[in-house]
């Protein structure tokens, strides 16, 4: 794949400088640290953003093209197995975030205190 150096970014973004810095904004995980050296000169230029939106742009384009090639049969089982986690989900259950505690205790380590709805020992308090 071509890539654009820090010193090798021309002030006007053309067709193909534009496609080359997609594709490097869109590598992962980024094989050298070109991306970043040339992301903080676009964003001197308050170029990045129109750069990240034509990232934006292909991502969905790549999810639409991935969609519209699932078979029907997918589609409906996709549909199916969301409807069954509907229907079972608990809106009182905590099913967790990326990066987050998955425990009350994790919770009180991580935060210093327990979250909202228990008192300083972890006790669930009763409204």
């Amino acid at each position: 794949m071509k890539r654009i150096k820090r010193n090798e970014l021309p002030l006007e973004l053309n067709a193909e400088t534009i496609e080359i810095l997609v594709k490097m904004a869109l590598e992962s995980p980024k094989a050298t640290f070109d991306w970043s050296e040339v992301s903080d000169l676009l964003e001197e230029r308050n170029q990045l953003a129109f750069i990240l939106n034509k990232v934006e742009e292909r991502k969905k384009i790549t999810e639409q093209i991935k969609e519209n090639a699932k078979s029907e049969e997918q589609k409906q089982k996709e549909k199916e197995d969301w409807q069954r986690f509907l229907d079972k989900a608990n809106p009182n259950s905590f099913y967790g975030n990326m990066g987050e505690p998955m425990t009350l205790e994790d919770y009180k380590l991580r935060y210093g205190r327990y979250p909202a709805g228990y008192d300083e020992k972890g006790n669930t308090i009763n409204k």
